[in-house]
């Protein structure tokens, strides 16, 4: 059947429809481009005021929501320009902090590689746009930042935190992006290619804040509590405004005692010019800060122009005897603990505050009363080691790196880590000492220099806490004679375990080493066996065989009047490098089976020996 015929009259009414459907199938691929992108334009959240742990300024809230990742194996992403605003394009959600290799345990894992992070905020109320600044907790390795598409900074080197003015932040929604790189250099601590001491987790490892600096800003808080109870109150305050401040402050202290407050006048800081805080104060009957009794106050360091920042105090003093032990408060140490790695079998270095929560946990569990890391760990860890009284040794990432390497670049990165942990940490009164190496390979002047420079920074920046140095120990091992300017060496020792060494040489070993430096505490840092299986004492490798030998070792340890401490190796299984054996007969790279818990936290048959022999052992003994 054929169509009517058309009319000259219809075709402007042809037209007419043609038109509105265009109209309509634009405007609804308009509401459907909207409907798509609504969800990132609604989920950009205003950042909460919450910070994971006291320490610090006020000011500083949580970017913990809308994160998403995308993996750049190739390298590709800055040329193809992922970091300009709304590329979101092949991201995927995530939670940070977040390692992205966490659960790739073979070679290319280890090799690790670029991955690409990004989120959307609305900013807070508050504060003028300069004075706001991002804080990244710890990135591994190298981060680079952009805010709105623009290149804020960059930054290299984990476990300390960095801050990066943010530069083109707007009122409401602002754009994140930072690009990790994972890979190793030779320039990194510890440099490549040497071996590397634990597994090379790459991400944005710890927390992100966006901090409100106020119009005086402080850092560098510095309490150097005496047992009188007498506080020296160092600090340095930049105003961020263009016009002169007065500089008047309250410090508030609150403890056992109650609180007490302390008004200071303090002068005026010019437009953008740098002011300093200097002040003493008593502070009433001071109770002292031991692993036995933990007597925790807090300080807070109150700006007139808003600001507050908190800090832990103890009063506490570490000193040395005429034969070099150590003593706190006046009392010999005789401390027994265990060493750990912030790493989990499915977040690697990415650890919750359950997570962190667990650490403390297992080390109270077996009667602890110090621990130690080769690298600064999370804040929220040292104040809970405060409230519980575990004394912490601290350690910059200088891990079994050649004398002869510690110099140039690589000497300036471990003096800029020693610095930044000593800034950050100092305050808190579980830190004991300042490890600016582990098992450092080789010796001579250029080592010797950088002991030396070490040793005036600390000088500089807190003179009362240990300088040390940790020294493999085995047979034939010598050590330097410039670590006569060293407070205390801690030993590392694994005799009974590789070669052909016998547990029944450690003690006259020791000797020797005390003999030679008659003034320096002394601390076994390390001993440890492998154990992933079951099977009899004499077989290495065995649960048997660690819980022998530990008990072996331990009675050696126990009975030398002049040894400040003994930390096993370690707390719990960990993720070491592909390859690792570790001087098991029967070893399952790339895991370090030295552990007294089994890498998902259950305890192996030497938990019991560890916990009988150190609640036997007080952490203070009389003088």
């Amino acid at each position: 059947m054929q169509d009517p015929p058309r009319h000259r009259n219809d075709r402007p009414r042809l037209v007419f429809r043609a038109l509105v459907s265009r109209l309509l199938t634009s405007t609804a691929c308009v509401i459907v481009a909207a409907l798509a992108a609504a969800p990132y334009a609604s989920a950009a959240p205003t950042p909460p005021e919450r910070a994971l742990y006291r320490s610090g300024p006020d000011g500083r809230f949580l970017l913990d929501a809308g994160w998403s990742a995308r993996a750049d194996p190739r390298g590709v992403g800055l040329r193809e320009g992922w970091q300009r605003q709304g590329r979101r394009a092949g991201f995927r959600p995530v939670s940070v902090p977040h390692s992205f290799n966490a659960r790739d345990r073979g070679a290319d894992g280890f090799r690790s590689r670029v991955q690409w992070y990004r989120t959307s905020f609305r900013l807070p109320a508050g504060g003028s746009l300069p004075q706001w600044r991002l804080r990244f907790e710890s990135v591994n390795r190298r981060a680079q930042v952009w805010l709105n598409g623009r290149r804020v900074g960059a930054h290299e080197g984990a476990h300390l935190p960095f801050e990066l003015p943010a530069r083109g932040l707007r009122r409401g929604d602002n754009e994140l992006v930072v690009r990790v790189d994972g890979r190793l250099s030779r320039t990194d601590l510890p440099p490549a290619p040497r071996p590397q001491g634990w597994w090379n987790h790459g991400g944005i490892l710890r927390e992100v804040y966006l901090r409100r600096g106020g119009d005086l800003d402080l850092a560098d808080l510095d309490l150097r509590p005496a047992n009188s109870g007498r506080v020296e109150v160092r600090a340095v305050v930049r105003n961020t405004t263009s016009r002169s401040l007065p500089l008047d402050y309250t410090v508030e202290v609150t403890g056992p005692g109650g609180a007490q407050s302390f008004p200071v006048r303090g002068g005026s800081v010019g437009p953008g010019a740098l002011g300093r805080i200097e002040t003493t104060l008593q502070v009433a009957s001071p109770q002292l800060w031991s692993p036995e009794r933990p007597s925790l106050y807090e300080a807070r360091v109150r700006l007139g122009s808003g600001q507050v920042t908190t800090a832990p105090l103890g009063f506490r003093e570490w000193t040395r005897d005429g034969e070099g032990r150590v003593l706190l408060n006046g009392r010999p140490l005789s401390l027994r603990g265990a060493s750990f790695h912030e790493q989990t079998r499915t977040r690697g270095q990415a650890l919750t505050a359950g997570d962190r929560a667990a650490v403390v946990r297992q080390l109270q569990s077996i009667g602890a009363d110090v621990t130690r890391q080769h690298y600064p760990p999370h804040p929220a860890l040292l104040e809970a080691f405060d409230r519980a009284g575990i004394i912490f040794w601290e350690q910059i990432p200088v891990w079994r790196v050649r004398g002869a390497q510690l110099r140039g670049r690589l000497r300036r990165e471990a003096l800029e880590r020693l610095r930044g942990a000593v800034v950050r940490d100092r305050n808190h009164p579980s830190v004991m000492a300042w490890s600016i190496a582990n098992e450092p390979l080789g010796s001579g002047s250029i080592e010797a220099g950088y002991v030396s420079a070490a040793n005036a920074l600390v000088d500089r920046l807190d003179p009362t806490r240990l300088l040390v140095v940790d020294k493999a120990m085995s047979p034939g091992t010598d050590i330097p004679d410039y670590y006569r300017q060293l407070d205390a060496i801690g030993l590392t020792e694994y005799f009974g375990w590789y070669g052909r060494s016998r547990v029944s040489e450690l003690r006259p070993a020791l000797d020797r080493i005390h003999a030679r430096f008659p003034g320096v505490g002394l601390f076994v840092t390390e001993f440890g066996a492998e154990a992933n299986r079951g099977g009899g004492a004499s077989t290495k490798g065995t649960f048997a065989f660690q819980r022998s030998f530990t008990a072996e070792q331990l009675a050696a340890l126990d009975g030398t009047p002049y040894l400040s401490g003994a930390i096993t190796w370690l707390l719990r299984d960990f993720a070491v490098r592909p390859g690792w054996a570790g001087g098991n007969p029967r070893a399952k790279p790339p895991v370090n089976y030295k552990g007294v818990f089994t890498e998902r936290g259950a305890p192996k048959p030497v938990a019991a020996v560890v916990r009988e022999r150190f609640v036997a052992v007080p952490s203070t003994r009389d003088p």
